[in-house]
């Protein structure tokens, strides 16, 4: 058969208040043990243990003053015998024959007066071991000192009292066995009623007080577990996890499997759900991202949940570094998420990088770096191609092209962008009724086919300007939450041309409620 250990056995301080208790040293030995049921609550063997120590010291401590007491009124009784024959031996020598009747009643009253007060030395001693006895805890043996007094003198002073004290602290210990019995076989709503019922008589009773705390804690466990797991079984995961988290706020080794293992579940879970419908709202992924780094320091390595939370921590570093127009650092991130999910944050990342290209490529133009200008135009450009109803965004790119080949003298080239964003943009049939329009487009074509780019170019860029000047729009409010590239992707827009007609200092600056000016092509 194998032995079980129990954790505590284990422990050094266990052994070492052992050590003490048999050096006699029960404050060291009792202080140890107070330490080890802090450390393990719900350990019987050590209550046990405790108990049984705390009686031995209280009794140790109790017999070696009853000791010293009744041997102090020994000798004194004693002495007080030892006079009294004395004296009575003096007496019946010296009048031995005159008073010999006299002294023999004398001698027979105090012999008697002596066994009485031997009597009643004794019953005080026994009365002194029950008391101590009943401090102990131990009332059956307390019961069986006193009715040993109650067989000689029924009257003894206290002798009533005490009998009915160690009828108490029988019922108690016997209610106390009951209530342990009860713990054992897990009975917990039974247990507390006798717990309780101890502490209604006695509240200082031994540990009642602990384990009727200790019992609530159980409880209270497991009623805040049966509802976190009814949320989660009826899919409402925030109210779920908030549940688990107060069941690993009461006792982190309670069901510690069931509940990491629904704890996770329930932050990957409300992560998409706070997500679901409004994926490109801040908000709601700093939300999700709270969640999924929750779940991952559960589960460190797991991947899904993993790229996810990377995903939401790379965009909402990327709208930051927007703001802050910081459009490497926005490229940097846009990139590894655009890499992941074309369609992040319903398409709000692809706009975002888009505008960082173009926001980039400006500072380089304004730098004098044009041909990085134009690599970093060119994958606008090519962003923009991936979705053909953002009409304006093509156009946009092919104008910024266009500029850039312009600025190292590729006008050929730079020619053929602005012609293919005069088609994108449908200026040709918006000329008809735009007689400046169309005077600027014939001369631009004119000179196309004389191959004078150059001039072509110019004609080409006033022609777009006069077009510019003509630009459908919409009107949008400004909602909770919105930012401007989450609009611009949603009208398909761009996010310099909403500046623009807006006359918008700071970008990152728009309110609820706020007018928006939104441009887009007929």
């Amino acid at each position: 058969m194998i032995e079980v250990i129990e954790p505590h056995q284990r422990d050094p301080e266990f052994h070492a208040a052992l050590r003490s208790f048999q050096q006699g040293d029960w404050e060291a030995g009792l202080s140890r043990i107070a330490q080890l049921m802090e450390r393990y609550p719900l350990d019987h063997d050590l209550r046990l243990l405790n108990q049984e120590m705390q009686l031995r010291a209280k009794v140790d401590e109790n017999e070696q003053e009853e000791l010293r007491q009744a041997k102090r009124r020994r000798y004194q009784q004693w002495g007080k015998r030892l006079a009294l024959f004395v004296v009575a031996a003096a007496l019946a020598v010296w009048g031995m024959r005159s008073y010999s009747t006299w002294l023999q009643q004398q001698v027979a009253l105090a012999s008697a007066a002596a066994r009485q007060q031997l009597q009643e030395a004794d019953l005080t001693a026994r009365m002194i071991d029950a008391r101590a006895l009943l401090r102990a805890g131990r009332p059956t043996e307390a019961r069986a000192r006193l009715a040993e007094i109650a067989e000689i003198n029924p009257q003894f002073p206290g002798l009533q009292e005490a009998l009915a004290q160690a009828e108490i602290a029988a019922t108690l210990d016997a209610q106390y066995a009951e209530a342990t019995v009860l713990l054992q076989n897990q009975e917990w709503d039974k247990a507390l009623l006798v717990f309780q019922a101890i502490a209604d008589k006695n509240s200082a009773y031994k540990d009642v007080a602990l384990q009727i705390a200790a019992i609530e804690k159980r409880k209270l466990l497991e009623e805040t577990l049966a509802d976190a797991d009814e949320k989660f079984n009826a899919g409402v995961w925030v109210n779920a996890v908030a549940a688990y988290e107060s069941v690993r706020s009461l006792d982190t080794a309670y069901q510690t499997e069931q509940v990491e293992e629904r704890l996770f579940t329930g932050y990957v879970n409300s992560a998409r759900q706070a997500l679901f419908g409004q994926s490109d709202s801040l908000e709601a992924l700093r939300t999700a991202e709270g969640y999924f780094r929750k779940a991952l320091a559960l589960r460190p390595q797991d991947p899904g949940v993993k790229t996810e939370r990377e995903l939401a921590r790379l965009y909402l570093k990327a709208q930051r570094d927007f703001a802050a127009s910081q459009w490497v650092d926005v490229i940097t991130a846009l990139e590894i998420v655009f890499s992941l999910d074309p369609n992040y944050a319903q398409g709000t990342a692809h706009q975002t990088l888009y505008e960082a290209y173009i926001a980039d490529g400006d500072a380089l133009m304004a730098s004098g770096e044009h041909e990085t200008a134009l690599a970093d135009y060119q994958k606008a450009l090519a962003m923009a191609e991936q979705d053909k109803e953002a009409v304006l965004r093509l156009y946009e790119a092919n104008l910024k092209a266009g500029e850039a080949e312009a600025a190292q003298k590729n006008y050929e080239t730079a020619v053929n962008y602005y012609r293919t964003a005069i088609e994108l943009g449908g200026l040709r049939d918006r000329a008809q009724d735009n007689p400046v329009l169309t005077v600027a487009l014939q001369e631009a074509d004119e000179y196309v086919e004389k191959s004078n780019f150059p001039v072509a170019f110019e004609r080409y860029v006033r022609a777009v300007r006069t077009a510019d000047l003509s630009q459908a729009t919409v009107i949008h409010v400004v909602q909770a939450g919105e930012y401007l590239t989450l609009i611009a992707s949603r009208y398909r827009s761009t996010v310099r041309v909403i500046v623009l007609a807006n006359d918008i200092a700071n970008p990152s600056r728009i309110y609820e409620g706020q007018e928006l000016i939104i441009p887009v092509l007929p």
